[in-house]
């Protein structure tokens, strides 16, 4: 897989341009702790095979070090009166194939990354990478680009007014998505389970249902936290091109192995449920540090917000399987209107014998006498990944000027 940069836009030559420097919000002086002020590899907590990252956020300031300026031009503010307040530099976005990018800048001394490095050079991201995968692949493209890595720093004590807080002079983390994959059983199963998880409530987030319910959200807007599930079948499709589809200059090229993915995310039911922590999150929690962050910890709240998704198993009434007719005649019992009046004598009871295996009798109304349905449960389960999945090494990333 092949990766096409964009054109880098340098500072002008021969004329200086004063960027707005973006240090690390820190304030107070940092105390050597125990005379012992050193450099920390990170954590290695890597995550569960299960769960992967995919969007990344973070940034690292190298005072002093000179580096090249990488931006797409920038942006200057002014106040009212005409005086100049700042120039920030516009990100680079770094073109890979399959219609992925992510974002890259540098003012020469802080170096800023985002985007879904998991995702980005791939056809798909249905299975991805750890957190210590993405950050790897994260530093391979900077130094591709003549930028140095990101990294821990050295670990220390800052005074703050809440008092003495450890923090660490190398990356930090502005937001982070993880993300995991469970099976429904069915595709059929799959939309059952988005329409009882619509119903349901995380916390005091908000809950949404998007596009054909195969999209349900909590918190969409928060500046902490905000998780979606939604049917990575339908979401593979929409992207894919058709086959037999006449193309043009401008359209994408049917590609098999896609549209193969799909059917097989679609045969399992795979439903995907993903969290975005942000910056203010993060911090809160002591996770902005590249140096300090704690996977373990991150991924126990990751696995505590999936209980929206499995704090019960999904009892769907199991009519499914009834024809047309003898499902809208449920339907109209459901609704609470007097079926006698709608049927003849014999068909009356030609349904109502259809329907009783399942827990309904069409001769009472619904209104009056709350039966419950027959059901079947739906229970998430864990995901393999297939035999014919392609899945490059985290170390694999081809970079074409």
């Amino acid at each position: 897989m092949a990766a096409v940069f964009a054109p880098d836009f340098l500072a002008p030559a021969g004329r200086d341009v004063h960027v707005t420097r973006h240090f690390s919000p820190t304030s107070g002086i940092y105390a050597e702790k125990d005379n012992n002020f050193h450099a920390e590899k990170p954590r290695q907590d890597l995550t569960q095979e299960a769960t992967f990252c995919d969007w990344v956020s973070i940034y690292q300031t190298h005072t002093g070090a000179g580096l090249p300026v990488l931006s797409d031009g920038y942006f200057v503010r002014f106040d009212a009166e005409g005086t100049h307040e700042g120039t920030t530099l516009k990100k680079v976005r770094i073109e890979g194939s399959h219609e992925t990018a992510i974002f890259i800048r540098s003012d020469g001394e802080t170096v800023h990354f985002e985007g879904n490095v998991s995702k980005w050079g791939r056809p798909d991201n249905v299975f991805g990478y750890t957190f210590a995968q993405c950050i790897a692949r994260i530093n391979t493209i900077l130094q591709s680009k003549g930028l140095p890595p990101f990294t821990a720093g050295k670990k220390g004590e800052v005074n703050t007014p809440n008092g003495w807080r450890t923090q660490w002079t190398g990356a930090r983390i502005t937001r982070l998505d993880l993300t995991e994959n469970f099976a429904a059983g069915s595709a059929e199963d799959a939309y059952h389970f988005m329409r009882f998880l619509a119903a349901q409530q995380a916390s005091r987030l908000k809950t949404g249902t998007h596009g054909q319910g195969e999209t349900v959200d909590f918190g969409r807007g928060s500046r902490r936290v905000y998780s979606k599930a939604y049917l990575k079948g339908p979401e593979l499709l929409k992207h894919a091109a058709k086959p037999n589809k006449t193309q043009t200059d401008f359209s994408k090229e049917y590609d098999p192995y896609l549209n193969d993915l799909a059917n097989w995310c679609n045969s399992v039911g795979l439903v995907r449920f993903e969290t975005t922590y942000k910056s203010t999150f993060l911090i809160d929690n002591g996770q902005q540090f590249l140096g300090g962050i704690n996977m373990s910890k991150l991924e126990a709240d990751f696995k505590e917000r999936q209980t929206v998704f499995t704090r019960a198993n999904c009892d769907v009434e199991d009519i499914s399987s009834l024809d047309a007719k003898t499902l809208a005649v449920y339907r109209m019992w459901e609704a609470g209107d007097d079926i006698t009046q709608k049927l003849s004598r014999s068909a009356f009871y030609r349904y109502r014998a259809a329907l009783l295996p399942f827990g309904v009798d069409i001769a009472i109304k619904s209104n009056v006498i709350k039966f419950q349905p027959k059901t079947r449960v739906i229970k998430l389960e864990a995901v393999k990944m297939p035999d014919f999945y392609k899945m490059p090494p985290p170390s694999f990333v081809r970079l074409v000027a």
